[in-house]
């Protein structure tokens, strides 16, 4: 019963932090509703108001449990059987997963990059989206 209580309280403690959507300073995208950030992280879709946009996933994995329930209401594990599904059909490859520093070092000069980070670990020079 404690460790119950114990793992009840870190997932409620893990599922507080908060997780933004970013964007890179190439990308003119400003706002996006659940329902289209669930079809860009999800590749079912590779562009926003004719932008094309690039996904990145994080590197962090507790960042990445957060995001995909809190935005795409998913668990891990349906996630993983997802992109190994798409990968097994050759219909899609899962993003890219980077680090913060790897975000920050990232040239974004020449594409539009979406990801998503805690509030508190913005990269320089990329932007929050508003969420719809």
């Amino acid at each position: 019963m404690k460790i119950f209580i114990i793992l009840i309280i870190f997932l409620i403690s893990f599922l507080n932090a908060d997780v933004k959507i970013i964007a890179s300073p190439l990308c003119k995208v400003e706002a996006l509703s659940r329902h289209e950030i669930k079809n860009i992280f999800m590749v079912k879709k590779r562009s926003i108001a004719n932008e094309s946009v690039i996904i990145l996933d994080s590197l962090n994995r507790e960042t990445y449990i957060i995001f995909i329930k809190k935005f795409l209401n998913k668990s891990s594990r349906k996630m993983k059987v997802y992109w190994t599904r798409m990968l097994f059909t050759g219909k899609k490859i899962p993003p890219k997963k980077l680090s913060i520093k790897e975000l920050n070092s990232l040239d974004t000069n020449s594409s539009c990059y979406l990801s998503y980070v805690e509030e508190k670990k913005k990269p320089n020079k990329w932007s929050f989206i508003h969420i719809k």
